[in-house]
């Protein structure tokens, strides 16, 4: 019974006792040291930072080190050991005072500050008033201390610590010397928690320890909190499994799983995994952070590929995360990253979580640059199946070349006949954008093709993303010259959504895909491995040339003739 009363949480038991305990603040450190050292003391440090990086620590370091009997001249660390010291360490100094804003936020317990400061400190040189959260103080209450601030007696020294910085007066700011404690860096951290592991005998993974860091977003207290709770849930071996059952967070196994067949363009499979997620009991908003994570994670590792030997992060990220970083463009990474960020938002506000979330995923899938989803299986072409697929692009090709001669055909008929127009029909956005070119209006083809981004298509009515373009009557402008020349009404509407993707951008994509479709081919690997450096730039289509050289042959013959 005496050893539980006695027990200590890890994040108290392993509070920095010295300077030289804090970790990540080298610079306050060096600062407050200096400051200390030569007798330089201010009237009043504010400290801001993240919950849990040191405020209150530090502040109780500086009132240890100011008060202390037996500190050496030539050294700003308190001895830890004389009466100042352990009565401050215990919350029992008289001549320093804590108060805690969030409770006392009136402009009467600041008059109560200000009545004790003309009385001299009892038993240590300085009285230390130290305000917890000070932001949280009331207008009036600032204003009752600005004065006593600005001009305190030598005997007293005000320390403020606060998590909004923001929130504060600039006339309090103006009257502080100000520190901003960072966050602690993920490597610190993870040597820390590996210090603490060691020190309670514990056994603890590298990836346990990757998985407490980022559950801590760089806050020393948290970090050690999770650790302490991770030792209670298993005395002697935290793994990472034990971590992510007690953070509650989806097996990082299988949320690669679920990015690889979203990418794949496979609906089921994806559906599936996320079911048998949801079922082992992960929190929908948990699975699609940890998404989010994932591709974050691969786009630094596409960037920044010295990072897949950082051993901070999990070993299956920087495995599998290399592996999509090599198979995915930025491109993909992007439009990725934006329905699933926009989808944690409609979670996060919405209802019916699981049927949204599944509809999140079949978003995702249909809007990527990835396989068709009805079609995904056909992921390996062979010789033939390529041969195949060009023989039939040159096909549709001729078809596009027939489409033109019939445009032209009846564009004439339409000259000669005015009264019953002929209706053209436009199947898709790209031949509703090549009318243009062909009508010669190049300022509106060049914006359609690069600036506008297709959100719907069907006949006679088109959504679409214009926020690039800053004429307003561009859509107006659009319909009437697309009605005029197919022969029906057409309506252009804008929208905000950025799920669609421009021409421009679908055929640097198409172009990527076809250039490693070609590279994979025996007769150009052979040419490319003969000589190094040389690389495919871009493909035309010889087919589609010759047809334009007819063309332009038999317009030629017919002017002369």
């Amino acid at each position: 019974m005496k050893d539980n009363l006695e027990y200590k949480v890890l994040a108290r038991k392993y509070r920095p006792q010295k300077f030289a305990d804090l970790i990540g603040q080298e610079i306050l450190v060096q600062i407050l040291t200096n400051a200390i050292k030569s007798n330089r003391i201010a009237n009043a440090y504010l400290l801001t930072g993240v919950r849990g990086v040191g405020k209150t620590t530090t502040a109780r370091l500086i009132a240890m080190s100011l008060n202390c009997e037996n500190r050496k001249e030539t050294s700003c660390e308190p001895c830890g050991k004389c009466d100042s010291c352990n009565s401050i360490r215990s919350d029992h100094n008289l001549d320093v005072i804590e108060m805690d804003a969030a409770s006392k936020t009136g402009v009467d317990d600041v008059r109560e500050i200000i009545e004790n400061v003309k009385y001299k400190a009892v038993n240590n040189k300085f009285k230390i008033f130290i305000i917890d959260e000070v932001h949280m103080l009331s207008k009036s209450a600032f204003n009752a201390l600005l004065k006593t601030l600005e001009e305190p007696p030598e005997h007293v020294k005000f320390i403020f610590a606060t998590t909004e910085v923001k929130k504060i007066p600039v006339t309090i700011l103006s009257r502080c010397q100000r520190f901003d404690l960072k966050r602690v860096d993920s490597d610190n951290l993870a040597k820390h928690l590996k210090k603490i592991s060691e020190q309670e005998k514990i056994i603890i993974d590298d990836d346990a320890i990757a998985l407490l860091v980022r559950a801590g977003d760089g806050s020393v207290r948290d970090s050690i909190s999770l650790l302490d709770q991770a030792i209670i849930n298993n005395n002697i071996n935290v793994t990472a499994e034990t971590v992510i059952s007690m953070l509650g967070l989806a097996d990082r196994g299988k949320i690669y799983d679920l990015l690889e067949n979203i990418t794949k363009g496979d609906v089921s499979e994806s559906l599936k995994i996320f079911r048998d997620l949801y079922n082992s009991g992960a929190d929908i908003l948990m699975i699609f952070e940890e998404l989010l994570n994932a591709i974050h994670s691969i786009t630094q590792i596409k960037i920044l590929p010295d990072i897949k030997n950082d051993i901070t992060i999990p070993e299956i990220e920087r495995i599998r995360g290399t592996s999509f970083a090599n198979q995915l463009s930025m491109n993909s990474l992007g439009i990725m990253w934006q329905v699933l960020f926009k989808g944690f938002q409609e979670l996060q506000s919405g209802h019916h979580l699981f049927q949204l979330a599944e509809m999140i995923i079949i978003r995702l899938i249909f809007i990527s640059d990835s396989p068709n989803p009805e079609k995904f299986k056909k992921e390996s072409l062979n010789k033939n199946e390529i041969n195949d697929k060009l023989i039939t692009e040159n096909q549709e090709i001729k078809k596009k070349v027939n489409l033109n001669n019939n445009l032209k055909t009846v564009t004439t008929s339409n000259n000669n006949n005015t009264t019953e127009p002929s209706i053209i029909k436009i199947s898709n956005f790209r031949e509703f954008v090549d009318l243009f070119y062909k009508k010669r209006e190049a300022l509106l083809h060049t914006q359609l093709y690069n600036s506008v981004k297709l959100i719907s298509f069907k006949e006679g009515e088109i959504v679409v993303n214009t926020s690039l373009i800053r004429d307003q009557h561009f859509n107006r402008n659009v319909a009437k010259l697309i009605s005029r020349w197919t022969g029906r009404i057409w309506q252009v509407h804008s929208s905000d959504s950025n799920i669609g993707s421009s021409l421009s951008e679908e055929d640097i994509i198409d172009q990527q895909n076809e250039i490693k479709i070609m590279k994979n081919q025996p007769e150009v690997k052979k040419i490319l491995d003969a000589l190094p450096g040389l690389s495919i730039h871009s493909i035309t289509d010889i087919t589609e040339t010759v047809d334009e050289t007819i063309d332009e042959f038999k317009q030629e013959n017919h002017k002369e003739v």
